[in-house]
């Protein structure tokens, strides 16, 4: 019969799998020296004794301070770089440190890494991260029951295994860029979406326009591209030859935006004055660019304090942390490039 939550030890694992307490360690935090049926077995024996390290204690007995790990997708977009400086310095205001794991296109690489800093972090923070991502968690991490690593969401799919989600409020902010759109005298608004990216802002700007009677007559132009500079170049091409009476364009992150700018100076539109451009995600380097890019900004420092909240009392065992969905909302920032 399984004891009681945080009845059991490792020395109880260690019986009921019939190993030493290390191998249980070492099984526990996916360590390249316990063989795939010793894991197996130990991971079972941790679960049905409902076994979950006590990991303030650990902290307290070694003398280490609490670690998050972020997990993330791709260094090299701005966007992300600066969540990763806002966590870290947060992080360091309440004496926690942050361990990177970016992901990277090389998907086994990747799973190797998030093998290793497993072991040296308290919890996980994902960003950006789609199931994929979430497939090479180790198996322990995947299933709860053994590490008990809480796993947090900032901005990204949902999952069974997440103990609690930060969420985007895009239908307002899209709502919002849009509003300012329309206020502005534009009529032709085309979306710049990417090709990987979640749907949701697409979504919003379809059912926007549909409201208000902006649907165009020829079909509504929304192309997807790369999420990078070169990506947004790339659509921008496409729309203007597609759509050559576009006085708009909403684009899904500032990175694509930016591409987007430089496209449209090469095309021989002007911008804002024959078209508009709004990006997404607030970034600094969008103060940089000329013209100055109009954007719905996310508040990395609110992201990083509230996900640190949750964390906080997800690792104190507070239950009414678990499977919270917590809200930020985006604003606009009207610059010159609208």
């Amino acid at each position: 019969m399984a004891k009681n939550s945080g009845a059991s030890t490792i020395v109880d694992v260690a019986e009921r799998a019939g190993v030493s307490r290390q191998t249980v360690t070492r099984a526990l935090n996916d360590m390249v020296d316990v063989s795939a049926a010793t894991r197996a077995r130990v991971i079972a024996a941790a679960m049905e004794l409902n076994y979950r390290p006590n990991r303030a204690a650990q902290n307290m007995v070694h003398g280490r301070r609490r670690t998050v790990g972020l997990v993330l997708e791709d260094l090299s977009n701005p966007y992300f770089a600066e969540l990763a400086s806002a966590l870290s310095r947060a992080a360091a205001e309440r004496g926690w440190s942050v361990l990177l794991c970016d992901i990277g296109g090389d998907r086994e690489k990747g799973r190797a890494q998030l093998a290793s800093i497993v072991a040296g972090v308290d919890a996980l923070t994902l960003t950006g991260c789609n199931q994929d991502t979430m497939d090479l968690l180790p198996e322990a991490v995947l299933r709860g029951g053994a590490l008990g690593l809480p796993l947090l969401m900032l901005d990204g799919a949902d999952h069974a295994r997440l103990n609690g989600r930060i969420v985007l409020d895009v239908d307002s902010g899209i709502t919002a860029a849009l509003d300012h759109l329309v206020a502005t005298g534009r009529r032709r608004i085309a979306f710049i979406d990417s090709e990987s990216g979640p749907d949701d802002r697409r979504k919003v700007y379809r059912a926007y326009l549909e409201g208000h009677d902006l649907v165009w007559p020829a079909g509504t132009p929304e192309i997807s591209a790369e999420e990078s500079i070169e990506g947004g170049m790339e659509a921008a091409e496409q729309l203007v030859l597609r759509a050559p009476d576009v006085d708009a364009a909403l684009v899904y992150n500032d990175v694509m935006a930016i591409g987007v700018l430089k496209a449209m100076s090469r095309l021989h539109r002007r911008v804002p004055e024959d078209v508009a451009v709004v990006g997404i995600d607030g970034l600094q380097i969008g103060r940089f660019v000329t013209p100055e890019l109009t954007t719905l900004s996310i508040d990395k420092g609110e992201l990083a304090d509230v996900a640190l909240d949750v964390l906080d009392r997800l690792l104190a065992g507070n239950p009414a942390a678990a499977g919270e969905a917590k809200v930020i909302g985006l604003s606009l920032v009207v610059r010159e490039s609208t």
